[in-house]
């Protein structure tokens, strides 16, 4: 351990950490402690409102959305587009909410200090950038299915609702194996996740493993949906999921080439 000092940059969003040593060459492991907010801008780690089942009780969940740079407002990290890195995330929660992220569950277990919350552990993610951690903690019901290559596909609704997932899941289904014939690349996850989000404040998010909507872009009533309303839920899902490659296989390398 090097002692040194902490300066936080509040203008430049940075904090610029000096060491009363030089550090000698070759690689190093920095280890932090933090706070973060769960806030309600639908930016970085947000709290996202929902509805119980009886129609009534309002209850919340937490998400995230942190492109194009708010994964700073979860944890530190080089929040920009061309640093990529690997990501173990653990998530501590209730047990009677679901706990989901990019990758699949490594392993569950009861949390030590209080044995109504869990512990979720990830496996690791592919190298990506920061804009495309995900995590979501809620209550959701889902449809499942395996495409042809053998990849986990589910799609997550409110409690209630998961027929209104049916036709999304269909779609990625058939999607994800033709693009992975196509680009000839395989996709690199087990799994391809598309969840509703009640409160969220663009069309989609194409983060790795665990793509985000906003509900009435993933979410189809299979008996009173138009045939507009299925053909746009059709456009963004294949739209999101050609960015599984484009994007996040192959990365810009700043914001400005896109």
């Amino acid at each position: 351990e090097l002692p040194g000092t902490i300066k936080i940059d509040q203008e430049n969003e940075r904090v610029n950490i000096s060491f009363d040593k030089k550090l000698e060459k070759g690689e190093h492991e920095l280890s932090l402690k933090f706070t973060g907010d769960i806030n309600n801008r639908m930016q970085g780690f947000y709290r996202n409102k929902y509805t119980a089942p009886d129609g009534i009780e309002v209850r919340y969940g937490a998400s995230t959305q942190f492109e194009p740079a708010d994964c700073r407002r979860a944890f530190p990290c080089w929040d920009e587009p061309n640093f990529k890195a690997t990501f173990d995330i653990t998530l501590i929660t209730p047990k009677n909410l679901r706990a989901i992220s990019n990758m699949p569950i490594k392993s569950e277990s009861e949390y030590p200090e209080d044995k109504e919350w869990k512990i979720t552990k990830f496996d690791r993610t592919p190298i990506m950038s920061t804009y495309l951690v995900a995590y979501v903690v809620g209550e959701y019901d889902y449809v499942e299915t395996k495409d042809s290559n053998g990849v986990s596909m589910r799609v997550y609704t409110p409690v209630g609702k998961k027929e209104h997932g049916n036709f999304a899941l269909d779609i990625a289904s058939k999607v994800l194996p033709f693009y992975a014939e196509y680009f000839n690349i395989k996709y690199p996850i087990a799994k391809a996740d598309q969840i509703a989000i009640s409160d969220f404040a663009m069309g989609a998010m194409e983060n790795w493993g665990l793509v985000t909507y906003r509900e009435t872009a993933l979410l189809i009533d299979p008996k009173f949906s138009s045939m507009d309303s299925r053909q746009r839920v059709a456009i963004v899902v294949a739209h999101e999921l050609a960015h599984q490659w484009f994007g996040n296989l192959v990365t810009m390398d700043w914001w400005t080439d896109l």
